[in-house]
């Protein structure tokens, strides 16, 4: 009887030890799965910063969760640009290729965020953000006086900034505008017609555009007319520390 009593609980050890592995191999079949479809939704990775291209929330400082689609098919991508061998510039935009649109490229040139369409020729591209450092001891909206450089000379004196609310954004927002008297005589100057003051980087009457406070950093956004294809809250620094990785900079 003690063989046949032994056989049995050889055999009984085996099965549970066969139903254990399989339920082991179940359990981690599961854990990958979802490790899996997260590596699947990074590529393709970045190519300055190696962060994916998914537009996870937790890789900018802020995001505009109400931001419009622009199609049903579009799908929010995370772009990058160089802005030095140290620095980077992550943002989020919609990639409509979808909805068969012409994808963006963007590009960091001399200070400027710009983007085109892809196959267009480069000095067809836009304009959408300006980044000027903040000097020591210096506020962003005394960098942002200083572009008054660019104004009409009768206009210098008579311009300002002013707290405005705007998109949101990770920062503060103001912008660069004429005083009562300077905006009173444009009205009467202009006909009727949209009227410009205060420069480049002042206010236009055609388009959203406005100035943005970071630490260490104006930045002047260009919206346009449109809703944008990127989200101007999404705007974050990225820089590469001694080892090589890149983390958020504000």
């Amino acid at each position: 009887m003690r063989p046949l009593a032994g056989l049995i609980a050889a055999l009984a050890l085996a099965a549970c030890g066969g139903e254990k592995d399989a339920a082991l191999d179940t359990a981690a079949a599961a854990d990958a799965a979802p490790a899996a479809a997260v590596a699947a939704t990074c590529e393709p990775r970045l190519t300055i910063t190696g962060q994916c291209g998914n537009a996870d929330p937790a890789q900018f400082l802020r995001i505009n969760a109400q931001a419009p689609k622009l199609a049903d098919q579009c799908v929010w991508r995370t772009q990058e640009v160089g802005v030095s061998d140290t620095l980077a510039l992550l943002f989020r935009a919609q990639d409509c290729s979808g909805a068969g649109w012409v994808p963006n490229v963007y590009s960091y040139v001399q200070g400027y965020v710009k983007y085109r369409m892809d196959g267009t020729p480069d000095d067809q591209a836009m304009f959408i953000l300006e980044i000027i450092p903040v000097a020591d001891g210096e506020t962003p909206e005394q960098t942002a006086m200083k572009t008054l450089d660019k104004a009409p000379e009768d206009q210098r004196a008579r311009c300002a900034t002013r707290p405005v609310s705007r998109p949101v954004v990770a920062g503060t927002t103001f912008e660069l505008a004429p005083s009562a008297e300077l905006a009173s005589e444009m009205d009467a100057n202009s006909g009727g017609e949209p009227w410009d003051a205060c420069g480049p980087n002042g206010v236009t009457m055609n388009a959203v555009q406005f100035w943005e406070g970071r630490n260490g950093y104006a930045l002047f956004h260009m919206l346009g007319q449109d809703d944008t294809q990127w989200d101007p809250a999404s705007f974050t620094f990225y820089r590469k520390g001694a080892d090589g990785t890149w983390g958020k900079a504000g």
